[in-house]
């Protein structure tokens, strides 16, 4: 059994078997209780959708995570990038009605720059002064949060938007539905292709290469020339950048404006996503299906079975620790 089945068949079994323990103490059958799970995630055609539209605002977070996890990084920021990737193409989307064809590429765009910079932050701290930047990326999501709110409720207010939000976007800046009257839209199908690049990026490339050394043998990535204050600001801003255009996914594709609460913990899960998909691109996408399924059976789990929804909160925890823990002790040994 190889890294990646045996971390599934971790999830799996805490799941199932932390979640029945959790309902049986809140006097709830699991059976109930997993039957909601599946019914409300994948029900109908709009309950699928939702699923996935769930797993496309996990999957850009967790890409960009895996990126500084493949150098060796723990980025703990990718809420903070998330939100301010968010504000980023909300502003600029409501700030400059434009066609479809530019508007769509200038906000996404917008996203992945504000991302990628305060990514870039913890990363140069790093490369600079090794600094830890579990710590730097932990503060600056506390930044991002009052930074966001501060300049969408004053210097870049806009008129007409509410107190803690931008502006509408034009519906020329909206990205087109995949199922009418969804959620679900063509952010879904970039986040693949991103995953398909991203892993070709990480496995054919000489950059890719000399991230997974960065992470991997640190010692013996330097001794090999690899610059590893570079590889570490450059990964760092990469995944940012994607957690970033993430947030602007949700703003263009979901809500059509930015609000300061535009993220129920998606950069966070999204720790989660990365681990369970070993930090592969491709089992990412598996992963963040699996975890889009939990945020949107949740709901169902609550109201047709009774289940606290502080259930699904504790499965996703525990799943973090677990995985994260598996980490470290496998890096001891290797070290």
């Amino acid at each position: 059994m190889n890294r990646t089945a045996r971390d599934l068949l971790i999830v799996v079994v805490l799941v199932f078997g932390v979640g029945s323990i959790a309902m049986l103490l809140a006097h709830v059958s699991p059976l109930d209780g997993f039957g909601a799970l599946f019914d409300g995630a994948f029900g109908t055609r709009s309950e699928v959708a939702e699923t996935l539209t769930q797993a496309t605002n996990l999957l850009f977070p967790a890409l960009g995570v895996a990126i500084a996890f493949r150098a060796g990084l723990f980025n703990i920021g990718a809420e903070g990038q998330l939100l301010l990737g968010g504000f980023a193409a909300g502003w600029i989307g409501a700030e400059l009605p434009l066609p479809g064809y530019v508007a769509i590429p200038l906000v996404l765009l917008a996203g992945a720059l504000a991302g990628g910079a305060w990514g870039a932050i913890p990363g140069f701290l790093r490369a600079r002064f090794g600094a830890n930047e579990v710590i730097a990326t932990l503060m600056l999501n506390v930044v991002a949060t009052l930074l966001a709110t501060y300049l969408v409720t004053g210097p870049l207010q806009q008129g007409g938007a509410g107190a803690s939000e931008t502006g509408v976007l034009p519906k020329a800046a909206h990205l087109p539905d995949l199922l009418p009257g969804s959620h679900l839209t063509s952010a879904f199908g970039l986040a693949l292709v991103l995953a398909f690049v991203l892993r070709w990026v990480l496995q054919r490339t000489v950059f890719g290469y000399e991230l997974r050394a960065a992470g991997d043998a640190p010692e013996a990535a330097r001794r090999a020339g690899i610059d590893l204050g570079r590889t570490a600001l450059v990964a760092m801003a990469l995944s940012g950048a994607v957690a970033g255009l993430g947030g602007a996914t949700i703003v263009t594709g979901e809500l059509h404006r930015f609000n300061t609460g535009l993220s129920p913990g998606y950069g966070f899960i999204a720790i989660a996503v990365a681990l369970v998909g070993n930090l592969d691109p491709l089992w990412i996408v598996v992963a963040s299906i699996a975890f889009g399924m939990l945020q949107s059976g949740g709901i169902a789990m609550q109201a047709e079975a009774g289940v606290p929804r502080e259930v699904v909160s504790l499965v996703t925890g525990l799943v973090i620790l677990a995985l994260a823990g598996r980490r470290v002790v496998a890096s001891r040994r290797i070290a």
